[in-house]
């Protein structure tokens, strides 16, 4: 494996953006933001409701518990919130000059787009357009971390299709195939010792590959008033092609061309096999009476596959080994829904999601911690054929400390993030 002593920091940092914690949405880098009713009930009860198109991808067997077919749309904004308090250590006291940045990762839009088409009173079929990996880290070119990370942009999109069938009058089950698409691009400053005094030099990576899964679901009516509900969404495996490229400032290009060329050498195309977890989701929905609607969910998810990956250099360029460490992690949470009048309807829901990143596996590309979440929503159907929905989460965080190094030459980052977000959505949807 070749090291590049003055770049070992760029290359090991930069290829974790991949898997660097989203700070203010769902555990790891996923988004919870499928629905404008799932963020009103603090995401919790889509995997047993089956009361919209959103059930494509919550759970695709609620496709044939739906009376109509259905076309939806949900928009959403994310404010979140990740404020460093702390200071990177080079050596034993030596401290890197710089401020501690503001709220340091950005807000973002996305969206969802849902159909579901009844082909008989059994079948149906339904697709699921969503963005469900995200991360939009930006620190100042001054942070006090510059040498661990600049710029984090990771989106994730995915298209998912599938068909479901009602086996019996209690028994409905689903199944799709799931294609993926996940782009990144990030940035840091590389420490080259003596050679910062000709200005920073900074370096990007960015990549994009195409990835591919399943879902398969299943719905029990117990009774007619209470259904359970079970999700498995298969792991997806993306082959990732980047690019790195290093950007010195004039003053170095012209005092030190040798090192300019050293920096070119390094950089260059590269290849990285990315896989994102898969999950299990179970609960279930009961009708307590005819205004009140229960709803219990749990979720596991298999972030331990992402122990350590690889980039590999396709001209012996800089090669990178970056260990991840992340942890399994479960979710779980209640909600509610009360039907006011027959066409208005509140949700309201509490949960706790769990990072699968600890004190020893946080970086400064992920400042992620557990969470609680409370939502609220409620949802408005002027007539029969059309109902919109507009909700609100706010997202409380456990403390983050973190006491990390992307490399040698990095530094050591020693402190705490504090970390909060709030979510609006809003979604229209009509049957036919």
């Amino acid at each position: 494996m070749k090291h590049f002593p003055h770049a070992t920091a760029l290359g090991t940092a930069a290829t974790l953006v991949f898997f660097a914690p989203c700070a203010a949405f769902a555990s790891g880098i996923e988004l919870r933001e499928t629905d404008a009713t799932s963020v009103a009930s603090a995401y919790v009860g889509g995997v047993s409701r089956a009361t919209d198109a959103s059930t494509v991808l919550l759970n695709p067997a609620g496709m044939s518990l739906l009376e109509y077919s259905e076309i939806e749309g949900n928009a959403f904004y994310i404010g979140p919130s990740a404020q460093f308090s702390g200071q990177n250590y080079l050596a034993p006291n030596v401290r890197t000059t710089g401020t501690n940045g503001n709220k340091d990762v950005s807000p973002s839009a996305t969206g969802s787009g849902y159909g579901v088409w009844k082909i008989s009173d059994r079948w149906a079929v339904g697709y699921a357009a969503t963005t469900p990996w995200g991360i939009r880290m930006n620190y100042p070119e001054n942070w006090t971390g510059r040498y661990q990370s600049l710029v984090t942009s990771i989106t994730g999109y995915e298209l998912d299709l599938a068909v479901s069938w009602k086996v019996t009058s209690r028994l409905s089950i689903g199944v799709g195939p799931r294609f993926g698409f996940l782009q990144g691009r990030f940035t840091e400053t590389a420490n080259l010792g003596a050679l910062n005094a000709y200005g920073p030099t900074n370096a990007s990576l960015a990549g994009n590959g195409f990835g591919f899964g399943y879902s398969a679901g299943a719905i029990y009516r117990v009774d007619d008033d209470t259904q359970i509900g079970v999700t498995y969404r298969s792991r997806m495996s993306f082959p990732i092609a980047t690019k790195l490229k290093f950007a010195p400032p004039l003053s170095l290009e012209a005092a030190q061309p040798q090192v300019n060329g050293l920096l070119a050498a390094e950089s260059g195309h590269s290849k990285m096999q990315v896989t994102l977890p898969d999950s299990v989701s179970f609960g279930f929905t009961r009708k307590l009476s005819k205004r009140w609607t229960l709803m219990m969910q749990g979720e596991w998810t298999h972030w331990s596959l992402l122990q350590g990956l690889n980039a590999v250099s396709d001209h012996n360029g800089l090669d990178t080994s970056i260990p991840v460490g992340w942890h399994n992690s479960w979710f779980g949470g209640v909600s509610a829904a009360y039907r006011v009048l027959p066409n208005v309807t509140l949700h309201s829901g509490f949960s706790y999601d769990q990072s699968p990143s600890d004190a020893e596996s946080r970086f400064s590309r992920a400042p992620d911690s557990s969470r609680y979440t409370i939502g609220f929503g409620a949802e408005y159907s002027p007539i029969r054929q059309l109902t919109m929905e507009l909700s609100f989460a706010h997202l409380f965080f456990a403390s983050a400390p973190i006491n990390s190094s992307s490399s040698a030459t990095a530094g050591q980052l020693v402190g705490e993030y504090s970390n909060h977000a709030n979510v609006v959505g809003f979604g229209v949807r009509t049957h036919f």
